[in-house]
C-alpha cells in the first residue's frame, strides 16, 4: 500500500495558498487599501486586572459553526473575533435605523 500525498493536488491549500506571482499589482493596492488595522476585541482587556468583556452563551447549528471555524481560520482570528467583526458591519449599515428606534423606546420609558 503507498502512502497518499497532499501534496500535488489539494484544492484547500491551492486556494488558502495562491502563489504571490499570480496577483496583481493592483490587486494588492486594494487589497491592502481596504485592509485597515483593527486591535483583536480579545486583547483590549489583556493585562487589565479586573476588567472583563460581557459574555454569552451562542448555539448554531452545525453548518454555520463549520463556517464561523473556517472562515475565521482564513481571515486568521478567533471565532469571537469574527463575529464581533460582522456585528459591527452591521451596526455600521443600520446605524440610523438605531438611532431612530432608540429615540422611539426612549420616549416609551
Amino acid at each position: 500500500m503507498t502512502k497518499k500525498s497532499f501534496k500535488d493536488n489539494n484544492p484547500a491549500l491551492a486556494f488558502i495558498n495562491v502563489p504571490e506571482a499570480q496577483e496583481t499589482q493592483q490587486g494588492r493596492d486594494t487589497q491592502e487599501a481596504q485592509q485597515t488595522p483593527r486591535t483583536p476585541i480579545a486583547h483590549t482587556t489583556q493585562g487589565k486586572k479586573g476588567r472583563k468583556l460581557p459574555r454569552i452563551n451562542m448555539a448554531f447549528a452545525t453548518t454555520n459553526l463549520e463556517y464561523l471555524q473556517i472562515i475565521s481560520r482564513i481571515e486568521g482570528v478567533s471565532v469571537t473575533e469574527y463575529v464581533n467583526r460582522l456585528i459591527e458591519a452591521d451596526k455600521e449599515a443600520r446605524k440610523d435605523i438605531v438611532e431612530k428606534a432608540k429615540k422611539i423606546l426612549k420616549r416609551g420609558k
